[in-house]
């Protein structure tokens, strides 16, 4: 399936989780990091086991700590 990354079309495995997503990106701070899909904004992304559909847009927002 196909989805745009950070402006960037990524061709990506079925099925894929956000969690798996932020670990592929190498994240030094996944903690730290919400992640905006087009459906809605995952304030945890590191306790989420939600996959991501084709066409989805994932944008990263590094917030300060809480």
């Amino acid at each position: 399936m196909h989805i745009i990354v950070s402006g960037k079309k990524r061709e990506v495995a079925d099925g894929l989780t956000v969690a798996q997503l932020l670990n592929s990106e190498k994240n030094d701070l996944p903690r730290y990091v919400s992640v905006v899909t087009k459906r809605e904004v995952l304030i945890d992304p590191n306790n989420q086991d939600q996959a991501l559909q084709d066409g989805d847009t994932v944008e990263f927002i590094y917030r300060g700590e809480s």
